[in-house]
């Protein structure tokens, strides 16, 4: 019998061995997981579904800053993060798995005046300004960011070329409900962040807030599960694809899309799904 219990105990701290850490930088997504409480975005709805079929593979899950989660991904370890964007520069040190949510294009949001509600243009093409052109074109701007934290390759290029003092970073644990509160309280002028989240207080009479487009952004963004390239990662990522897929195939995923998105893109979601198993 003690022989047996062995074996047991020896298999099952082989399977952690070969599973990877889940960095997750909210509390909330683990409370989600372990059925504590409800999913509020796409991202905690599709990871609740799947979560069940990944229990063998995911060794812990752990909730740190950006800076200290990008850190670990670069050690010898393996480890695991979600909600990411691809970009050029992140494809070419991690693995990533198939769609785990959908949000609409990135819009840069600033604080309005009824007296001014157009959103500037190039003239002579009538089209959005970069995002550089318009945080610089006044000194009192400052635009939030959040530290360690990747907005695609496009706004990247655009917020390098921003003045430095017009720039906050930010930087805590459990960071974006703090990062709304940051403009939400006229702290800085501008913030980039999605649509679906900005839209409850675009609704709302205590704010008055103008979403601007910006040059190069596309119509949706695509978050990813986002791993080192440790060899114990790619099965990980092989089961993960396994059960999105079958939420592809099902319908579920772009049930729970429509749920998230805001109607009028909702209603796009079937030209871009198929892309999603290319």
């Amino acid at each position: 019998m003690k022989k047996l219990t062995s074996l047991v105990i020896f298999v099952v701290a082989s399977m952690c061995s070969h599973a990877t850490t889940l960095l997750l930088d909210t509390q909330d997504t683990i409370d989600v997981l372990h059925s504590v409480s409800p999913p509020k975005n796409m991202t905690e709805e599709v990871l609740q579904l799947v979560f069940p079929k990944l229990k063998n593979v995911i060794s812990s899950t752990q909730v740190l800053s950006h800076k200290r989660i990008e850190n670990l991904l670069d050690s010898d370890k393996p480890f695991c993060t979600t909600n990411r964007l691809k970009t050029t520069q992140r494809l070419e040190k991690y693995l990533f798995s198939a769609a785990t949510d959908i949000y609409s294009g990135l819009r840069l949001y600033r604080h309005g005046s009824t007296e001014n509600l157009t959103q500037p243009k190039n003239e002579s093409k009538n089209q959005s300004l970069p995002l550089s052109t318009l945080v610089n074109s006044e000194s009192k701007n400052i635009l939030a960011v959040l530290a360690n934290h990747s907005y695609g390759d496009a706004i990247d290029r655009e917020i390098v070329k921003i003045n430095k003092n017009q720039l906050y970073i930010f930087e805590t644990i459990n960071p974006y409900e703090q990062f709304i509160n940051l403009f939400l309280s006229g702290k800085v002028q501008f913030i980039i962040t999605y649509p679906e989240v900005m839209q409850p207080f675009i609704e709302s009479d205590e704010y008055h807030i103008i979403g601007l487009e910006i040059a190069g952004e596309s119509q949706f963004k695509f978050g990813y599960v986002m791993c080192n390239k440790h060899e114990e990662n790619h099965g990980f990522i092989s089961e993960l694809n396994t059960a999105l897929f079958s939420l592809y195939d099902s319908g579920k995923f772009a049930q729970i899309a429509s749920k998230h998105l805001l109607p009028s893109q909702a209603e796009k979601l079937n030209a871009v799904l198929p892309s999603l198993v290319e």
